[in-house]
């Protein structure tokens, strides 16, 4: 898992992420747009710190901002192509760490690893985030 998390850690680096802005593409992931605000709130972070956060990821094209149709004030965000196939890069290389990890195991590890994995797995901000459905 050193290795893949070394990949992922050199991949926010070479986008120039920080660790915010990596929690918050994955969020914009499972989202179709949302508020700047909201968004600040969701990762515990204020208005202010999410708004450069947000201005970052824009610059970078990984992120479109707009305004709200119903109130200009409210600055939507949304991912682009682009920020989408890094969310998408970014989770393969955990993937690929994880598997590598249980690959390691033996079967009786892995039956009981499976075990201990079945209600967090049911979850359904689990199955979202996997990209699945209920």
């Amino acid at each position: 898992m050193q290795t893949h998390g070394r990949d992922l850690i050199h991949l926010a680096h070479e986008f120039e992420l920080s660790f915010s802005q990596m929690k918050a593409l994955h969020h914009l992931h499972g989202e179709d747009d949302m508020s700047v605000k909201a968004l600040g709130e969701s990762l515990g972070l204020s208005l202010a710190a999410m708004s450069r956060a947000a201005e970052e990821l824009v610059q970078r094209g990984l992120v479109d901002r707009a305004e709200d149709p119903g109130d200009r004030r409210i600055k939507r965000l949304h991912l682009t192509d682009r920020g989408r196939a890094l969310v998408l890069k970014m989770r393969e290389l955990r993937m690929a760490g994880f598997e590598q990890f249980v690959a390691t195991l033996g079967a009786k590890e892995r039956a009981q690893l499976a075990k201990a994995l079945e209600p967090i797995l049911a979850r359904d901000d689990v199955v979202a985030f996997c990209g699945g459905t209920r």
